[in-house]
């Protein structure tokens, strides 16, 4: 009888705990309500993020610009001594073009990828990216509780978002990310949270993968800034690959 007993004990906890478990929809919910209301996210028709990168285990640091108006995205990072990284989206193309590597332009789960990042509604709207978001957990960060809620997506890989059971921060997303050197695994990290427009936002974003990482501090963050209208279109070395892919 012991096997049993012990199995229906094991069986009843589980269910009081997925019964104590917030939904992923009222914690994606919640997350909106704390950093401004929808009424403020449905203002934001553009984001604009200017600061500086570091890697500090390379002792590397250098200027970094985000854009993304929700269909379209750019960003380029400018290191001293290494040139520019760029990456973007344009609403069709999605590429990348460095120094180091040369132009590239992106495919598959790839330019799933690139979309997907220019979308400003990715949370507010979420049902438009993910088809499921299911609570599955509580997990310490740093000390600090957050509820783990897996995220699927209507195409690409699975994610993990974590919001701070107190705050109702989303404060660390996980995922297995693809790139040239294959699938990769990368943690982000928000943090430092401060009102920019109406909306709650971290100012500080860590990325941390292949036991690197590249922490983004951001001195400004405009969801309403003008953004120029060539900033999104396709650069020269881009534009002369695409042609020969056509």
């Amino acid at each position: 009888m012991r096997p049993r007993f012990f199995a229906a004990l094991a069986i009843t906890a589980s269910l009081t705990l997925a019964a104590d478990m917030p939904s992923g929809e009222s914690l994606l919910q919640r997350y909106i309500d704390v950093t401004g209301g929808a009424q403020a996210w449905a203002k934001a028709k553009n984001v604009t993020r200017i600061g500086t990168v570091e890697m500090p285990a390379q002792n590397i640091s250098g200027t970094v610009s985000t854009f993304e108006t929700g269909e379209k995205n750019y960003t380029v990072m400018e290191f001293p001594g290494i040139g520019k990284i760029e990456q973007g989206f344009d609403g069709e193309t999605a590429w990348e073009n460095s120094a180091l590597t040369g132009p590239r332009i992106l495919d598959g789960p790839e330019k799933i990828e690139a979309k997907q990042a220019a979308a400003l509604s990715r949370i507010t709207a979420w049902r438009e990216v993910y088809k499921e978001a299911r609570t599955v957990g509580s997990e310490d960060l740093d000390g600090k509780p957050a509820w783990r809620v897996e995220m699927t997506p209507k195409e690409g890989k699975p994610e993990t978002f974590f919001f701070d059971r107190d705050s109702g921060l989303l404060v660390r997303t996980s995922a297995v990310h693809s790139t040239a050197l294959g699938d990769i695994a990368a943690d982000s990290i928000m943090s430092d949270f401060r009102p920019a427009d109406g909306i709650l936002t971290p100012f500080v974003l860590t990325e941390k993968a292949m036991s690197q990482t590249i922490v983004m501090r951001l001195s400004s963050v405009s969801y309403s800034a003008a953004v120029p209208k060539d900033r999104f279109d396709l650069p020269a070395a881009i534009k002369e690959l695409a042609s020969r892919k056509k």
